[in-house]
């Protein structure tokens, strides 16, 4: 990054709310956090939304915002990351929004290379890459200045056509992009709707290939979860967007089809052999919408073939695919 002049140093830095929505991740709330205040871009302004967590993270909250006037904590009910994130857009006063999961951190230059990016290009979102890992300390890629401001209509292609950069986390916002826009309450996969209409309020994004986010990929993560509900969410969500892609960007419609019928493929496969009447019912409409949509031939392309046969045996019925499953499981065992 070029280093400012004397002219840009006298601007003040406009403020940033990053929000933190924190549950259960006591382990890791601490290292968030310091990812935070370590940040070189300095006027910040750190929510922590204490989702209701049962263990002791709201008192590192407190404890962690007496040591710093930057960070505000926001005590209140468990109603899930959508809400704790809404709570948290609802009391923010920055000019510019980023969120971060408790129990992930960030690159010391994130939100000034960000910012940099936005500035540079007269944007009004940003957003860098993950560096994935699993729970241990990583270590962030050498930076280079490698960034492109790209049209939205071609980002929104490419993140369904590539099925990525539907985060929330990783991303620095003008707050307008939020003006009417808040994340569905009550349910997961929340960001993926939520993403697509704000890249769509967008002229031009700037997309920075720096990794720049580390995401922790841990075991009894919302992401790593195989819950049926959570994947019943993907369905709803995935839904929402196709009909908005439909009405938006109809030649990009046939992507967002194939993320819908993944997403039915992906409920019917993890609830296979569960036998409730909560799971029968939500398997029905899996199947009616696995129905509804499985005419769109032109997505069968970017479908394994095991994912063609799965879908195809579901378009003719629960019995069919019943067997198809069987089978399926059986050579997958057999490998």
């Amino acid at each position: 990054m070029a280093p400012k002049t004397i002219a840009e140093n006298l601007i003040p830095e406009p403020l940033l709310s990053v929000i933190v929505p924190v549950y259960k991740v006591e382990p890791w709330l601490e290292r968030c956090v310091e990812s935070l205040r370590s940040q070189t871009y300095q006027n910040l302004e750190i929510i922590l939304v204490d989702d209701g967590s049962p263990d002791r993270c709201g008192e590192i909250c407190d404890r962690l915002a007496k040591e710093d006037h930057r960070i505000i904590v926001l005590h209140r009910k468990n109603g899930g990351l959508s809400a704790a994130r809404n709570t948290g857009l609802n009391a923010c006063r920055g000019e510019y929004i980023g969120f971060v999961d408790s129990d992930d951190f960030i690159h010391p230059e994130m939100y000034s290379r960000l910012y940099a990016d936005i500035v540079s290009h007269g944007t009004m979102l940003a957003f860098c890459q993950p560096l994935m890992f699993n729970g241990s300390r990583s270590c962030f890629p050498p930076i280079t200045e490698k960034s492109e401001c790209r049209p939205n209509h071609e980002l929104i292609r490419i993140s369904l056509q590539e099925n990525k950069w539907f985060s929330a986390w990783s991303k620095l916002y003008h707050r307008r992009l939020f003006d009417g826009i808040r994340f569905p309450e009550g349910r997961t996969n929340e960001d993926y709707p939520v993403t697509m209409r704000v890249f769509d309020r967008c002229n031009q994004i700037v997309v920075n290939y720096n990794q720049l986010y580390a995401y922790c990929k841990r075991e009894g993560s919302i992401t790593t979860s195989h819950s049926g509900e959570q994947s019943f969410d993907q369905v709803i969500s995935a839904e929402e967007v196709y009909h908005y892609i439909k009405e938006t960007h109809t030649d990009y419609s046939v992507f967002a089809a194939r993320i819908l019928l993944s997403a039915c493929l992906g409920f019917l496969l993890k609830t296979d052999g569960i036998h409730s009447k909560d799971y029968e019912t939500k398997r029905q409409e899996v199947f009616t919408k696995i129905q509804k949509y499985c005419h769109l031939e032109r997505c069968a392309p970017f479908h394994s073939p095991a994912q063609r046969v799965l879908l195809s045996a579901a378009n003719a019925g629960k019995i069919s695919y019943t067997i198809a499953s069987w089978v399926y499981r059986t050579i997958k065992k057999s490998d």
